[in-house]
């Protein structure tokens, strides 16, 4: 059942222990949004524990100095900017059928927990975490304001992307009003790059593939290509790549492909302006957002590209 902001902060203020589940692969997003509601939640009193398939990456880390760690057993399971419950990953089979409450922000997405709030305009999920906290009339503190930040930040480019809305920039100098070091942030999070990943760049770079007169770029990062790097970079800098191709100019369509299993792909797609990407990750039963969308793929890796290409070649030659 869909809800809106106000019965999802009533709902929040009657049930207790809480398990917050973020999405494997885990980005400032969704991360944000656990630590962040975990930490509104225990301000008001209540038990709340977040959980993730996968590590968080070392760069992430200061976002659970916003909680306190607290043992219980859960009775109310949230999920947040999750807009699938497969993207749960390994925790999906444990805990995909008891999903209580859904925050999420994907227009493109289906349905898994007995309700949603869910609004496709907002930037970043984080944007509806910090609505509810102000429709429980519950103050932030400096560190759930950074957990808070570090979504819209991470989920608009640092406020770059076309998803940026006056909202979302009301609600970052806000949050800014606390004593947080959001400069620091932006720079650790977008700029600063171990020498790991610099070389793990000029590799991508090296073997980037172009299509249709330069106007698709396409990266694989096979499981070979990662366990080269294993030991100098951590998820987060193989996450970080899938934002490269578009950086180039003439680039429409950004592509990234990467391997999970030996004849499993995970499939980011970026998009310019003119180009739907959560519509053509639909075609493989994927989604997202209009710009930054992804799905998964099963086969050999020229298999996998022998599928993807006729429908980026088709979405170029209809974009103009």
């Amino acid at each position: 059942m869909l809800i809106d902001v106000k019965r999802a902060a009533r709902m929040l203020k009657q049930y207790d222990d809480y398990l917050i589940l973020s999405h494997a692969n885990p980005d400032g997003d969704t991360l944000g949004c656990a630590y962040a509601l975990c930490g509104i939640l225990q301000k008001m009193g209540k038990r709340a524990k977040c959980l993730c398939a996968d590590e968080v990456a070392d760069r992430m880390k200061y976002l659970a100095e916003a909680i306190e760690v607290q043992e219980f057993e859960h009775k109310t399971i949230v999920s947040v900017d999750v807009a699938d419950r497969k993207l749960l990953g390994a925790l999906d089979k444990v805990y995909g059928d008891e999903v209580f409450l859904a925050i999420d922000h994907h227009g493109s997405r289906t349905e898994f927990a007995e309700f949603t709030l869910v609004e496709p305009d907002s930037a970043a999920a984080c944007e509806l975490i910090y609505e509810i906290a102000e429709e429980l009339d519950v103050p932030l503190n400096d560190k759930i304001a950074a957990c808070l930040y570090t979504g819209l930040s991470t989920d608009t480019g640092c406020f770059r992307f076309s998803n940026t809305t006056p909202r979302t920039h009301q609600i970052a100098a806000k949050l800014m009003e606390y004593h947080f070091p959001y400069a620091g942030l932006n720079y650790m999070l977008f700029d600063m790059k171990s020498k790991g990943r610099i070389s793990l760049e000029q590799d991508v770079y090296d073997s980037m593939e172009f299509y249709a007169d330069d106007k698709i770029a396409l990266v694989c990062l096979t499981l070979e290509l990662m366990d080269r790097h294993s030991g100098s970079v951590d998820a987060e800098d193989f996450n970080g790549i899938a934002g490269l191709p578009r950086r180039i100019e003439g680039v429409e369509l950004g592509v990234t492909v990467k391997q999970k299993e030996e004849k499993v792909f995970k499939i980011s797609v970026r998009s310019s302006e003119k180009i739907d990407a959560a519509k053509l990750c639909e075609k493989f039963n994927g989604g997202g957002h209009a710009r930054a969308a992804g799905c998964t793929l099963e086969g050999t890796l020229d298999e996998v590209k022998a599928m993807l290409l006729p429908v980026l070649m088709n979405a170029i030659d209809n974009c103009d």
